[in-house]
């Protein structure tokens, strides 16, 4: 299984495309990516704070885990 995940979730749905192209079927991509939507609120500033895996509450860190990581 592939999962495929960027900002907003629209370069997420093309890479799936081309990957399901090349032969790839159990491909998957996070429809609202990690930020997803602006927020509409003027005191927001346009902040991407609307959906999205970040603004769910799902779990991220900035921190890398090398026992997570892969490496060729």
């Amino acid at each position: 299984m592939i999962v495929v995940i960027c900002r907003s979730g629209k370069r997420s749905a093309k890479a799936i495309h081309l990957l399901h192209k090349m032969g790839y079927t159990n491909v998957y991509s996070v429809i609202d990516g990690f930020e997803s939507d602006k927020s509409k609120v003027l005191a927001d500033n346009g902040q991407r704070t609307v959906n999205g895996w970040k603004n769910n509450g799902l779990p991220w860190t900035y921190a890398l885990n090398e026992n997570k990581m892969h490496f060729e």
